[in-house]
C-alpha cells in the first residue's frame, strides 16, 4: 500500500532524555506528517528509515522496533523505537471535508543505546532520513 505525503516536519532536533533500564543512553526527537489518508503510518515511516539505511525492522538482528508491543534486545543497541503520539487535527480542503483530505499523525523516534556516539548517530541518521521528506509517495 502507498500514501502521499506532503511532508514530514520534524518538531525539535535530537535531544538526550536520560538512559533506560539497561543504563543505555536515549536520543529522542518528534515528527508530525502531512499524509494523505493510509492506515500505515508506522510502517511508512520504517520504510523511509529502512531505505536510507538507519536500519531494519525487528526480528533477529534488527535495529527498528515500531510497536509498544516490541520487545528492544538487552544488547548495547543501538536501536531505534518508534512511538506513535497521535499527531493533530487533521487538514480539510474546499472540496474535500470528510474525510479530511490530510491525515497528521505524529511520532516520537528514540535511539537508544550504550556507546553515546552510537546513540547519537542513530538518531541523527533518523533524523536526517526525515526531514527532506516533501512531496513523495511512500510504500508501507
Amino acid at each position: 500500500m502507498t500514501a502521499w505525503y506532503r511532508e514530514i516536519n520534524v518538531i525539535d532536533e535530537p535531544r538526550d532524555i536520560g538512559v533506560d533500564s539497561e543504563d543505555r543512553l536515549m536520543m529522542s526527537f518528534n515528527i508530525t506528517a502531512v499524509k494523505r489518508a493510509s492506515a500505515l503510518f508506522v510502517e511508512e515511516i520504517v520504510g523511509i528509515l529502512e531505505a536510507a539505511g538507519v536500519g531494519t525492522q525487528g526480528g533477529a538482528g534488527g535495529d527498528i522496533f515500531a510497536t509498544s508491543k516490541s520487545n528492544i534486545p538487552e544488547g548495547d543497541g543501538p536501536y531505534l523505537a518508534l512511538i506513535e503520539t497521535g499527531g493533530v487535527t487533521p487538514e480539510r480542503t474546499h472540496n474535500q471535508i470528510s474525510p479530511p483530505a490530510y491525515q497528521r499523525p505524529g511520532m516520537q523516534l528514540v535511539a537508544r543505546a550504550k556507546n553515546t556516539l552510537a546513540s547519537r548517530t542513530m538518531a541523527r541518521a533518523a533524523y536526517d532520513a526525515l526531514v527532506g521528506i516533501r512531496n513523495v509517495t511512500v510504500v508501507g
